[in-house]
């Protein structure tokens, strides 16, 4: 099932070309300080994340994003890896085309691991490496997804804030999911300069928790967001911009075992930097 979904993904990326009169798309590309996923500091050091936007006809898309570390930092996700590819998002969405007050999207995102590497199976009893029949060790498939998470998404854009509420599932395991609760707001410093804002905080279950940061807390406010981005339109189709973030994890018992564990390297982070963009 999961090659499946994988193929259908990159065959509709693989149809850009072909589907580009019936569809908007936006490319861009930011250097940022540091990657940090939903309260996750994966890498407190430079990174390159370009990505793909695609809205077709009836209310169809699909995205691409990608992440490579920029230096070769003793990060938790995948260090010494510069230059690298060190993840891969290929995502499908549908947004309901009916008019109204508040707009609808329900999704799915496939992740890919490119650096993830096999590991030695190991008897459960002994914990001595298994060797086949001929003698040689045997190592698990080294698989570069790491599952797929579905979610839907409600937005009222045309209200003060314009609010939005996520609800994200990862189909690896029955109780891991988390809401995410927004607001943003833009405002227009001049004829081309526009300034966005936007603020978030994720509400997780318990397995959730404990599978991406090691906390037994329970359920849980996760993390919580802060950007501004300042951007400045070259052209009708060509954008730069600055942007800037502060993550912080709210809950503190959350806190205190992700202080206590050690694999991340810290709980609150400031990152920021450059962009760009266009529309076609």
């Amino acid at each position: 099932m999961k090659k499946i979904i994988a193929l259908l993904i990159l065959a509709a990326v693989a149809a850009t070309p072909l589907a580009a009169s019936a569809a908007e798309a936006n490319v861009y590309a930011d250097v940022m300080s540091a990657y940090v996923y939903r309260g996750a500091i994966g890498n407190d050091e430079a990174v390159f994340q370009p990505g793909l936007d695609v809205a077709g006809p009836l209310g169809f898309g699909y995205s691409l994003w990608a992440n490579m570390n920029l230096t070769d930092a003793e990060s938790p996700w995948y260090p010494d890896t510069y230059g690298k590819w060190g993840e891969v998002d290929l995502g499908l969405n549908w947004t309901c085309p009916a008019e109204g007050p508040v707009s609808l999207t329900v999704g799915a995102t496939y992740f890919l691991y490119p650096q993830d590497s096999s590991e030695v199976l190991t008897d459960d009893e002994t914990g001595e490496p298994l060797v086949d029949a001929d003698g040689n060790v045997q190592v698990s498939k080294a698989p570069a997804d790491d599952g797929y998470e579905l979610y839907v998404e409600l937005a009222a854009a045309d209200v003060p804030l314009a609010p939005t509420v996520t609800v994200c599932h990862d189909l690896e395991n029955s109780d891991d999911w988390i809401v995410i609760f927004g607001i943003g707001h833009s405002v227009d410093l001049a004829d081309a300069l526009s300034l966005d804002l936007g603020a978030s905080i994720g509400y997780a279950g318990d397995y959730y928790l404990a599978s991406n940061f090691g906390s037994d807390t329970g359920d849980a406010f996760a993390h919580a967001q802060l950007d501004a981005a300042l951007n400045y339109a070259v052209s009708e189709a060509f954008s730069v911009g600055l942007k800037g973030t502060f993550s912080t994890l709210v809950d503190s018992e959350l806190r205190d075992d992700v202080d206590a564990d050690g694999y991340y390297p810290d709980t609150d982070i400031f990152f920021g930097g450059v962009s760009a963009s266009y529309s076609f």
